[in-house]
C-alpha cells in the first residue's frame, strides 16, 4: 500500500483544529459543571458528559500534541 507523506501545512492544520476541539470539549465540561443542577438528574448528566466529552477531549488533545511534536522536532521539514 502506498503511503503519502504528511506536509508541514497539514501538521499545522491538525494542531489548530484538534487544539480547538479539545479546548471546546474541556470548556463544555466546565460549563456543565457550573450550570447543571445539584440533584440526581444533574449528576447523571454530569457523568455522561465526563464519559463522552472527557474521553473525546483527551483524544483530540493527544492528536494535537502529536502534531505539535512533529512540528517541533522538525520531522516534517522539507516535505511541502
Amino acid at each position: 500500500m502506498k503511503q503519502f507523506p504528511i506536509t508541514r501545512k497539514q501538521y499545522w492544520i491538525f494542531l489548530i483544529v484538534f487544539s480547538l476541539c479539545a479546548l471546546l470539549g474541556f470548556a463544555s465540561l466546565i460549563v456543565g459543571e457550573i450550570f447543571l443542577p445539584r440533584n440526581v438528574g444533574g449528576m447523571e448528566g454530569r457523568m455522561a458528559m465526563y464519559r463522552s466529552l472527557g474521553l473525546w477531549s483527551l483524544a483530540w488533545l493527544g492528536i494535537a500534541v502529536w502534531a505539535g511534536y512533529r512540528l517541533w522536532t522538525g520531522v516534517s521539514k522539507g516535505r511541502e
